[in-house]
């Protein structure tokens, strides 16, 4: 009789330890759908009238109206990644950069607010990671991890022009006030080059590690002097530079690795997003930092509007946080 209820006894915990592992099982694979589910935002721009933000991710894009972050529509792509978005300066039209992942690298350009297609670019042999207009939107450069920047007008069925004058892969471009571009990658310079001939006229060494991101001061917020082009990198380090001279004129060490960088309207602050998901307001002059957020979650994008408001995308989400006057 007592061998009887220890093997029922047994059963009973057998079953038991059976039915936890199968819930446990359950619960795991609800999270990693949901996980899977939501990819982490890779792009963010703001429509030219700061009406609605937008959204890249392997999902497709998503429009936010903004600044209330309500309204939300997806709109699923033909591409496996999306890396940038862009509009237009007069806001017609949103370029979609993205790809599949040691393939193809594609570039789309959309009609906005419709989002239809207008035409799409193939060129590049691996995923596209930046694209940035010319400031009279009639032309754009798109840079991708083959290591090539390639320029393409607007009406164009192909770039008329291809940049190779760094060594790997190329995470930035950004247009300058003087028709210039300049790039950045993994081979840790800045390449400053003519967006006619293609031919480099100045390249920045300073950073030590891979440069992430570029961000360019407009000639109205410079108001004297030559507008500052500021650049993030691997190195935990921001730096401004004046790239007609060549010249890098100061920078700013942080904690963590500063992934993302964007300028207020005004000129008179950077905006810097970290891995540690912390977000500062930098003084380019006086090198200050002022704390605006900490989140437990990297700062993959930031964007800010024309009040100084910033949308910040982490993981599957976008936030908003008001800069400090």
């Amino acid at each position: 009789m007592t061998n009887q209820k220890s093997e029922q006894n047994l059963r009973h915990r057998v079953c038991l330890n059976k039915l936890v592992f199968v819930l446990c099982l359950a619960v795991m694979v609800v999270v990693l759908d949901h996980a899977k589910a939501q990819p982490p935002i890779t792009a963010l721009a703001f429509s030219t009238d700061y009406k609605h933000v937008i959204a890249g991710s392997q999902l497709g894009i998503l429009i936010e109206d903004w600044p209330g972050l309500g309204g939300g529509r997806t709109m699923h792509l033909e591409m496996n990644s999306i890396h940038d978005v862009a509009f237009s300066p007069d806001g017609s039209h949103l370029l979609v950069a993205g790809g599949s992942p040691g393939l193809v690298g594609v570039v789309q350009l959309r009609r906005w607010p419709n989002l239809e297609l207008v035409r799409s670019w193939s060129e590049h042999q691996d995923v596209v990671y930046a694209i940035a207009w010319r400031g009279d939107g009639k032309e754009w450069v798109s840079t991708s991890w083959d290591g090539y920047c390639r320029v393409c007008k607007i009406d164009a069925l192909a770039s008329h022009l291809t940049m190779s004058s760094h060594s790997g892969p190329i995470f930035a471009a950004k247009y300058l006030p003087g028709g210039q571009i300049a790039s950045a990658g993994t081979d840790r310079t800045i390449v400053v080059w003519d967006s006619s001939s293609g031919l480099p006229s100045k390249i920045l060494r300073q950073h030590t590690a891979t440069i992430h991101a570029l961000a360019c001061q407009t000639s109205e917020a410079a108001k004297v002097g030559e507008p500052l082009l500021a650049s993030a990198g691997e190195d935990r380090t921001v730096r401004f530079w004046q790239p007609s001279l060549g010249r890098m004129v100061r920078f700013q060490r942080f904690k963590s690795t500063p992934r993302s960088i964007a300028w207020t309207m005004d000129g008179r602050w950077l905006m810097v997003g970290c891995d540690d998901g912390r977000v500062f307001q930098l003084d380019p002059i006086q090198l200050t930092t002022e704390e605006l957020l900490l989140q437990n979650a990297s700062v993959f994008n930031l964007a800010v509007d024309m009040e100084g408001v910033i949308g910040l995308s982490n993981h599957a989400a976008i936030k908003k946080i008001d800069k400090r006057r």
